[in-house]
């Protein structure tokens, strides 16, 4: 599953991906991080989303805030298996949209441009 998360991550716009902090894939757009994935085992799966998701998803089984990270919304997933790919596709697709809107108006709009 490690792989598809790479890929899908990377099929987004303006995406680069660089390993960071022992062994983690981190997924940033216009520098900015929106998911990360922990390259070695339990191959934790980490993600920006709303506070509305933040609450919901947190209160689901292997899935918590992200230490450090979880005042900005962030989740940690302890398996990506923990999701079906569909719903995992989607919230990783939400958090690269939620960056890429907080991102000032000229590099968004240049990332987007691209997208077309």
């Amino acid at each position: 599953m490690l792989d598809l998360i790479f890929n899908y991550c990377l099929s987004f716009p303006g995406v680069t991906a660089e390993e960071k902090w022992d062994e983690e894939m981190c997924f940033s757009v216009g520098d900015k991080l929106f998911c990360t994935m922990q390259i070695d085992a339990p191959n934790k799966l980490s993600f920006k989303c709303t506070c509305e998701d933040f609450h919901s998803m947190i209160a689901k089984p292997g899935i918590s805030p992200m230490p450090y990270l979880a005042r900005y919304h962030w989740v940690q997933i302890k398996r990506p298996d923990t999701l079906e790919w569909s719903e995992l596709q989607t919230r990783i697709q939400q958090a690269y949209e939620l960056i890429v809107n907080m991102l000032p108006p000229e590099e968004r709009d240049a990332i987007l441009k691209a997208k077309v």
